[in-house]
């Protein structure tokens, strides 16, 4: 796929994200829906899209390399907060801001935005990996990412119920399914497929939904906003490729795994700091940033991965 290939799938998926900015502007889209359709993706039609994923003829995945995703998905955030922590420590931000940078630096839009981008730039066969390379994700939010939030200890903010989010407990599912080389029946592959492809139309029209209620003041970025977004859609990914060209994974999964680190910071953070009294305001800010730049870089990122693959 060419730069100009790449840069029209963002568009596409930039162009579905301003679908739910322009309706919830115009009042058709009603920011009361967001909450309860949220949920409903999260827990019904994103699972069924993980399931779904290995579900389909020329979908077949070999044990080598399930085993590959789950040790590159683990080695991926053991990279992020490190580096994360490393930066916090060597660039001087208000103690307040902290937890936040550290937060933002690690956790980005691996479902909302993703999986649109893996299966745009990579194919459909790309949503397995993002899948099982999210597993992390869902877990260490919810723990580290809380723990970075309110700066208290792990050990008090991890509550067991993370372990059976629907997210989670289907990638193990479709791990299972993968790795048995599990033959679905034709009308529940298709049932599969049917409702999990709500979930990138949905979640796109969310996230424009979501921006649409940041007052325009906010939206504004200053130096903080900046860094953290270089750091965030250039910086780390670089990093990650960098630490997994030491190894001889495969290059398709470490390619996903590289485009997923370069996504924009995670919605779960505004909702995690008006729960905890931190500053989401800034929050937002970044959140929006790295979301309008990631059309951007993005595209970078997938032409960098094609360039040194050459």
């Amino acid at each position: 796929m060419s730069l100009i290939d790449i840069l029209i799938q963002m568009l596409i998926i930039f162009g579905v994200v301003m679908v739910g900015y322009g309706a919830t502007r115009l009042g058709v889209w009603k920011t009361e829906m967001n909450r309860p359709i949220s949920v409903f993706v999260l827990n019904v039609t994103c699972p069924m899209l993980i399931i779904g994923s290995v579900m389909g003829d020329g979908l077949q995945f070999s044990s080598r390399e399930i085993m590959q995703l789950m040790l590159v998905a683990l080695l991926n955030y053991v990279v992020l907060i490190v580096a994360a922590i490393a930066i916090s420590r060597i660039w001087r931000v208000r103690p307040s801001d902290r937890g936040l940078q550290k937060f933002m630096l690690t956790f980005g839009n691996v479902t909302f935005i993703g999986f649109p981008a893996s299966a745009a730039i990579f194919g459909e066969r790309a949503v397995f990996y993002a899948s099982v390379l999210g597993i992390p994700f869902n877990l260490l939010i919810f723990t580290v990412g809380l723990s970075f939030i309110t700066e208290q200890p792990i050990r008090s903010v991890f509550k067991p119920k993370v372990l059976f989010s629907p997210c989670v407990v289907a990638s193990i599912i479709a791990v299972v399914l993968a790795l048995l080389k599990v033959q679905t029946p034709v009308p529940v592959s298709k049932f599969f497929h049917l409702v999990g492809d709500m979930t990138i139309p949905c979640a796109l029209i969310l996230i424009g939904a979501t921006l649409a209620t940041i007052p325009l003041r906010d939206m504004v970025g200053n130096r903080f906003v900046f860094t953290v977004a270089s750091l965030k859609l250039l910086v780390l990914p670089l990093l990650v490729w960098g630490f997994f060209s030491l190894f001889s994974f495969d290059s398709f999964v470490t390619n996903v795994a590289v485009v997923l680190t370069g996504m924009p910071v995670a919605a779960n953070g505004i909702m995690l700091c008006l729960k905890h009294g931190k500053d989401e305001h800034l929050m937002t800010q970044v959140i929006f940033m790295t979301t309008l730049l990631s059309l951007f870089t993005i595209p970078m990122i997938a032409y960098f991965l094609k360039f040194v693959a050459a």
